[in-house]
């Protein structure tokens, strides 16, 4: 704890918190929409709300055997749902503020100190909403929730601590709860599978598990042998299916990756549920959008150009 508040103490001398110093000059708006704003709240409440009403259309299919768990007609294999955690779940909107403010730039060593401060510090743990009365409906049911996150590896101890400490059961949470492993042994995991699914390492399902977005395939997969998975939630588009960049494509990944959700589009609302994030994630300058493609990928559609004729003269 001495050496985690001397980080911190060593950090605040070399930032600002006033956003009016701020070094960047930009105003944060998609902070400032997480952190404020009723809007935010109000999507947040309306994708567990749409679940929760799902899994109520669902209940009378599901057989809540003796060992508590729901099971599917004729399964052997319990319900369960996949969660990521980090705005999905767990709300790091204090930590964006922080970034937003200071103009400190992302580090693993950052990062880490706001996991362990989180666990400490009840405001900076905040649940998304809706996020945990939604949890203890379906537990209720007896599906089995799953956290899939790409906090690392190490991390479990103060993820554990603010979980708890919102009120989601952590019982069991050892069997329930995935970190992201090194990327060592992310890869090997991920070689194991493709060995254990007899794939051809060219193939399709393989190339998913090995650059799939969001680096999670291989556990879902993992959590898909044990169980009847029937919803997914999570921020990003990578929390539900590995998208894969083709690059043989002429476009841009942006538009591979909205293309990708638009052929998808049954599922949102049905069986994946995704919670908003303006802030940062796969979609964003330097991910998705090319850091020079900016201004191409804002199109005004022809609209500077109308104003320019209509700004003429006339003769």
């Amino acid at each position: 704890m001495r050496h985690f508040i001397l980080v911190v103490f060593c950090w605040a001398g070399l930032v600002t918190h006033s956003w009016a110093d701020a070094p960047s000059g930009r105003v944060p708006l998609a902070e400032l929409y997480v952190h404020t704003s009723a809007e935010y709240r109000a999507l947040c409440h309306q994708a567990y709300n749409t679940a929760g009403n799902r899994f109520r259309q669902w209940a009378p299919l599901l057989e809540k055997r003796e060992d508590g768990r729901a099971y599917l007609p004729g399964s052997e294999k319990p319900v369960a749902i996949i969660l990521d955690l980090d705005e999905t779940v767990i709300s790091n909107s204090g930590f964006q503020a922080f970034m937003a403010t200071s103009g400190a730039e992302y580090s693993y060593q950052l990062w880490d100190a706001w996991v362990d401060f989180q666990a400490i510090n009840k405001a900076a743990g905040a649940a998304v909403p809706g996020a945990v009365d939604f949890l203890k409906a379906v537990e209720e049911l007896g599906v089995t929730p799953i956290f899939i996150s790409n906090r690392r590896v190490g991390q479990e101890e103060g993820t554990i601590k603010t979980m708890e400490r919102l009120g989601i059961d952590v019982e069991n949470i050892e069997q329930r709860l995935f970190l992201k492993p090194s990327h060592q042994l992310l890869e090997e995991q991920n070689r194991a599978r493709i060995k254990k699914e007899g794939l051809d390492p060219g193939s399709l399902s393989a190339r998913q598990l090995l650059e799939g977005e969001g680096e999670k395939e291989a556990r879902r997969r993992m959590m898909q042998d044990k169980y009847d998975v029937v919803a997914y939630f999570g921020d990003i588009y990578g929390d539900f299916e590995p998208f894969l960049e083709m690059a043989e494509s002429s476009k841009e990944l942006y538009q591979q990756r909205r293309e990708a959700a638009e052929q998808h589009h049954l599922n949102w609302g049905s069986v994946w549920f995704i919670l908003p994030n303006p802030m940062y994630g796969s979609w964003s300058v330097e991910n998705a959008v090319p850091k020079n493609g900016i201004d191409s990928a804002l199109n005004d559609y022809g609209f500077s150009v109308y104003l320019r004729g209509r700004r003429a003269p006339k003769k």
